[in-house]
């Protein structure tokens, strides 16, 4: 009986398997980027910062209808100070992680982090 450990329909299988996993290796390793932090005050965007480039801490002040003050450093960014009632926007804390968001709803500010490290979030 003269059979084979491997034929020739399992290596054209096993080589579209490796060529598929190298193709998306590659495009899983362009797409890593270094976050960058997108601020829109209405739906506008108003300025977008390199939070990789960030590492003195730095303030923006957007021209919204309440005194909003936004920092960013060492690769994070933040609702510092805001002037509506709640300020539920300080209290989120520090944004670094790509797909990260905070909201002012009173200043109508967002602040959100652009980037390809999340594949998935469960909260």
């Amino acid at each position: 009986m003269n059979t084979k450990l491997i034929k020739k329909g399992d290596l054209a299988v096993i080589a579209v398997i490796v060529a598929a996993a190298l193709i998306f290796a590659f495009f899983n390793y362009r797409n890593a980027e270094n976050p960058v932090a997108v601020i829109t005050v209405d739906g506008v965007t108003v300025e977008t910062v390199d939070l990789a480039s960030v590492k003195e801490k730095i303030t923006i002040k957007p021209q919204t209808a309440f005194n909003v003050e936004i920092a960013a450093e060492n690769g994070e960014i933040w609702f510092e100070h805001s002037d509506c009632e709640d300020r539920l926007c300080v209290a989120t804390g520090k944004l670094k992680n790509g797909g990260d968001t905070a909201v002012c709803l009173p200043a109508k500010t967002v602040i959100t982090i652009m980037g390809s490290d999340v594949d998935a979030v469960v909260y």
